[in-house]
């Protein structure tokens, strides 16, 4: 499953974006809480943050509001 990682440009907090939901599947955390839990989730090789996938916070939020339009157009 292709994830991503998040940054907020103003709280600097991260999340994890899932392309095959095109939305987040973690709240928001700061640094350590989520690295924490990338570590738990990958496991102790999940290397740091700033070097694993990264998405832009922008691109994350276009592809939400791409999903949430097709969504809705389908259903109407």
């Amino acid at each position: 499953m292709p994830r991503f990682n998040v940054q907020h440009p103003v709280t600097k907090q991260w999340r994890c974006f899932s392309t095959v939901v095109d939305n987040y599947v973690t709240d928001w955390m700061d640094e350590e809480r989520y690295q924490k839990w990338r570590e738990y989730e990958y496991g102790r090789h999940a290397g740091p943050i700033r070097e694993a996938n990264l998405m832009s916070y922008e691109k994350a939020e276009e592809k939400i509001a791409l999903r949430k339009k097709w969504d809705e157009e389908v259903t109407e």
